[in-house]
């Protein structure tokens, strides 16, 4: 790429591009995890989308917005921020909308996201109306198919203006075609919107994003496979991002409008690092090859934008995915003296820290404590598009929240995960605790689970795993009933079946995962595991005491010297079980 080889014609311009370049990629965010699945590389022939929503203070609920038709042609669509609940302004309805549960409509289109940020001079654009987060609930209520979507984008956000940073957005419709978006704000001194590029991914391919813009270099002469906005060089070019005398076709969007640093890598990359690393391959030459830039050693080996499986993958391989501390990689934070006495993956925030003049860092895990909400959505190309989606939604951390098999088409959300979020201008009310909520429900034993990780979080992974193969077998019988209803009776009576089935979904966990709390809470207390034991005849149980590993032991005795060491002489006649109450 072509940066530094050309003259700005003033003083004033010289100073932008500086600055420009300097921030460049400044818009440093960690939030969303997505992963894209075609039906050639699934198991069952269907298009998946997985995607995690990380940000503490977003409040996990399926959002519902029921169908409309004959709208008044004078409606007006208030606009709120996603992130924040400001008022953005008001755009006019359209006639028809279309049922939406979750991320998914009734005609089987499955959006996703995650932010990257990118140039954050572009993420400024007076009188912008469009954020991110409306732009996809407008989007699902407005489009049926992948390609309706990304033109149903692009026309909202030229229309009304971009009003976020930049954007990664996973698209998936019921005909099958997998997309990948990415976005950016066309800047305070061009014409309102974005300028983008969609990539379709080749069936039989897996891609992924989290927080960093992957499409580099794309065609230009091949509508079936990619679409882009007619001025991405442009822009680019009156910001002094990109030479004037360069090729056009040599431009990368990444590269110009998200260029990797180490940061972007290790934050970000090294999420999709994880996800390509587990389904590459089978002989871990993957995982090997793309570690440095993943770690941030080397950023110039950026890995592909797709990869073709090893094997297919089932719906609970991609949940897998979803699921990674990184284990048994040289990322693992399992094993430093952070995890703490039960080798916890997590850390507290800020991300980075300083110490001594110096700064450091957390990982940013695929799985994360700071999830508000997931889902992995399968959307199945042979059933009615009335059934096409489904989403397995889960709220909370990806790793320890069970996901619920919930239809998109569904004319109803169970109370447990009912309610609406910012964008509709409603805030969370953070500090009223509800245990008839499955937030609440789920975050307890997650946090719980936090706790005493290494003995807890092994339990919780097999109820969680046992409670999906359940729903999966639950879900072959539903979608039997459905079609037969659909083809025997009428597409509403189908839909009829899976709401109904949906919302009993809902209920049934709720009041499971209000169950295993317990389970959990009764066997790790006191900082004992208490197991059951029948002929016990005082509590019917045993209490079992961890100990502390030989590494952490090790920890305190560098750290501490002899502070707690016992007297060799004091040590005889000692029980040392410990017995007897101190």
């Amino acid at each position: 790429l072509q940066f530094f080889d050309f003259a700005l014609p003033t003083l004033g311009s010289l100073l932008l591009w500086l600055w420009l370049w300097s921030i460049n990629g400044s818009l440093l965010v960690d939030a969303c995890s997505d992963v894209l699945v075609t039906p050639g590389a699934s198991l069952d022939g269907e298009a998946m989308i997985a995607y995690n929503a990380d940000d503490t203070s977003l409040y996990g609920v399926l959002y519902h917005y029921p169908a409309t038709q004959n709208n008044d042609p004078n409606e007006m669509v208030s606009v709120y921020e996603w992130d924040t609940g400001k008022y953005l302004g008001e755009i006019p309805q359209v006639n028809e909308t279309y049922n939406v549960v979750g991320n998914g409509n009734e005609y089987g289109l499955v959006i996703g996201e995650s932010t990257f940020g990118g140039v954050e001079a572009l993420a400024t654009q007076p009188g912008a109306i469009i954020d991110y987060g409306s732009l996809i609930y407008l989007t699902l209520q407005r489009a049926k198919t992948a390609r309706g979507a990304i033109e149903t984008m692009a026309q909202l956000m030229d229309d009304y203006g971009y009003a976020s940073s930049g954007e990664s957005i996973s698209i998936a419709d019921a005909s099958g075609e997998v997309w990948i978006m990415e976005m950016i704000g066309r800047g305070p001194d061009w014409k309102k919107g974005a300028v983008w590029v969609a990539r379709r991914v080749p069936d039989g391919m897996v891609t992924a994003h989290a927080n960093q813009a992957r499409i580099t270099s794309f065609p230009r002469d091949d509508p079936e496979t990619c679409l882009f906005a007619d001025d991405v060089v442009d822009v680019a070019v009156h910001y002094g991002l990109y030479s004037e005398y360069a090729d056009p076709l040599d431009f990368s969007f990444s590269d110009v409008y998200d260029p990797v640093k180490f940061t972007n890598a290790r934050f970000s990359e090294a999420r999709v690092w994880s996800i390509f690393s587990q389904i590459a391959d089978s002989d871990g030459s993957f995982q090997i090859e793309y570690q440095d830039y993943a770690a941030g050693r080397d950023l110039t080996k950026r890995m592909p934008l797709f990869i073709q499986p090893h094997t297919k993958l089932s719906v609970f391989d991609v949940m897998d995915l979803m699921n990674s501390h990184y284990e048994n990689t040289e990322l693992d934070a399992s094993h430093d003296v952070g995890a703490g006495l039960f080798a916890d993956v997590h850390r507290p925030r800020p991300l980075t820290w300083e110490y001594h003049g110096k700064t450091y860092f957390n990982e940013r895990t695929v799985a994360t404590e700071r999830t508000g909400w997931n889902f992995v959505a399968e959307i199945r190309p042979k059933m009615p598009r009335e059934l096409a989606a489904l989403i397995w939604f889960a709220v909370d951390d990806s790793s320890t929240a069970p996901r619920v098999p919930v239809y998109a088409s569904s004319k109803v959300v169970a109370e447990p995960y009912a309610g609406k979020g910012t964008q509709d201008g409603v805030p969370f009310e953070a500090f009223r605790f509800d245990l008839q909520k499955a937030f609440w429900i789920q975050n307890l034993v997650s946090n719980f689970a936090y706790s005493r990780w290494a003995d807890a979080y092994p339990i919780l992974r097999k109820k969680i795993d046992s409670l999906h193969t359940q729903f999966a077998q639950q879900v072959k019988e539903v979608d039997n009933t459905a079609v037969a209803a659909y083809h025997s009776t009428s597409s509403a009576a189908a839909v009829d079946i899976v709401t109904d089935f949906s919302v009993l979904a809902c209920e049934k966990l709720q009041k499971e995962w209000v169950d295993f709390f317990g389970e959990l809470f009764t066997r790790f207390r006191d900082f004992s595991t208490i197991v059951p034991k029948a002929d016990d005849t005082r509590c019917g149980c045993t209490v079992q005491q961890p100990g502390i590993s030989e590494g952490n032991k090790r920890r305190i005795v560098l750290e501490t010297g002899s502070h707690y060491e016992i007297p060799d002489e004091a040590v005889i006649g000692i029980d040392r079980d410990f017995k007897t109450t101190y």
